[in-house]
């Protein structure tokens, strides 16, 4: 079926793009024409065209954005004329990643460096310039916090949640017996599996409130930093390293007054844009918003970009003809203060936050400058081949072999 497309414009085709992955599990496959102004879309066998047709229309409509102004603010841009090379392809063949599972890779050699010399860079810019305290976060949450933070309202697409085997002799064995005799298969989970209360965390910063509940935070407040790996489903939209299902989030979060929340901020933000000089990435920072997969989408995300309350660092990837973001810059305002009773000076705290997608980090920067470390920029190459240096001193040393 093919569905005529009457706006163009590029945040719009991303939205929908984005969104058309999740309309009915009827879909096969989609494929947007700009050029010819068309939808394709492949149905499977059964399918009820007419409701599908029906969906895409509340899609298109939903984020259509042109009423609310849209605007986009540039704060940064540098660019480069780079070829188009395709990164996934070369590191599947150099091992350097191996994909296991839908949205799922794992990372070994110089693109696993790649990912520990960005975390060093965090540590010794980000988390050393503000004093962030150091937290660990476990990797799933509570779906009532993640109701609290209402991104069951903002993002229900994303959620992975987390279930057990009933506490019952009889189905534990049945499943121990049909795995013994005839191997896992999904549908042994129908009717054995107990409600869920809890599911993989979509994003880090969601534990530290939690964690912070009824706090009364002395003045300005307090900075924290924290390391997560995250889930969040995206469908058809886990390709490459550019959505991945699990990813690694780091993030540097900040809890109290507002002027300490906007200074840290803004100060952050100066420090990603001189961290992208350095490593001459081709890039852009500008003001964004959230894919909010709701049907008040477009109030949402015009009031974000309004005030500016995300921003992006947009790494350019040639072989996509694209590009992915690779940081951002929050602010929440009293949401999160408001939501766990975190209070500064007698009133609700406000909060924002920075933070980094490690993996899109990696599958960037090889993307624009490749696989030799002697050809990428000078910043880049020195900070890696130093990373490299200082790690292999500081290693212990491997034990001999037995004989």
């Amino acid at each position: 079926m093919t569905i005529d497309l009457e706006q163009l414009d590029a945040d719009y085709l991303a939205q929908v793009r984005y969104a058309l992955a999740f309309i009915s599990e009827d879909v096969v496959s989609y494929d947007i024409d700009a050029a010819a102004k068309k939808i394709t879309i492949e149905l499977g066998p059964g399918a009820d065209e007419a409701e599908v047709r029906t969906r895409v229309g509340e899609i298109l409509s939903r984020y259509d954005q042109s009423q609310f102004g849209m605007k986009t603010v540039v704060d940064f841009e540098q660019k480069r004329d780079l070829p188009a090379l395709d990164a996934w392809a070369g590191m599947l063949e150099r091992r350097w990643a191996t994909p296991v599972g839908d949205g799922h890779v794992v990372l070994r050699g110089p693109a696993a460096l790649l990912m520990a010399l960005v975390d060093h860079k965090v540590d010794s810019i980000f988390a050393e310039e503000f004093g962030a305290e150091l937290e660990y976060f476990p990797s799933t949450i509570k779906s009532e916090t993640l109701h609290r933070c209402n991104h069951f309202t903002s993002f229900p697409e994303h959620m992975d949640f987390v279930a057990h085997l009933k506490q019952d002799l009889g189905v534990l064995k049945h499943f121990s017996d049909s795995c013994r005799d005839k191997g896992w298969s999904p549908e042994l989970h129908d009717g054995t599996m107990s409600r869920s209360d809890f599911a993989i965390s979509p994003s880090c910063c969601y534990h530290a409130y939690e964690a912070m509940e009824g706090w009364e935070l002395e003045k300005p407040g307090r900075c924290l930093t924290a390391t997560l790996h995250c889930h969040r489903y995206e469908g058809a939209n886990h390709k490459y390293m550019s959505r991945l299902r699990a990813f690694t989030m780091r993030e540097v979060v900040w809890v109290g007054h507002p002027a300490y929340i906007i200074s840290g901020r803004a100060r952050a933000e100066q420090l990603i844009i001189q961290w992208a000089k350095d490593w001459e990435l081709s890039c852009r920072f500008e003001t964004a918003n959230d894919m909010f997969f709701t049907d008040d989408y477009a109030v949402k995300a015009s009031f974000q970009r309004q005030q500016q309350g995300k921003k992006e660092l947009r790494l350019d990837v040639p072989s996509e003809g694209r590009s992915i973001s690779c940081f951002s810059s929050n602010f929440h305002s009293t949401t999160f203060g408001k939501a766990f009773g975190i209070s500064v000076a007698g009133r609700p705290a406000t909060s924002g936050c920075i933070a980094w997608g490690y993996e899109r980090w990696v599958y960037a920067l090889l993307s624009q400058f490749g696989f030799r470390p002697e050809e990428w920029p000078a910043g880049l190459r020195d900070d890696y081949e130093r990373f490299v240096r200082d790690r292999r001193t500081t290693l212990p040393a491997r034990a001999a072999t037995p004989e």
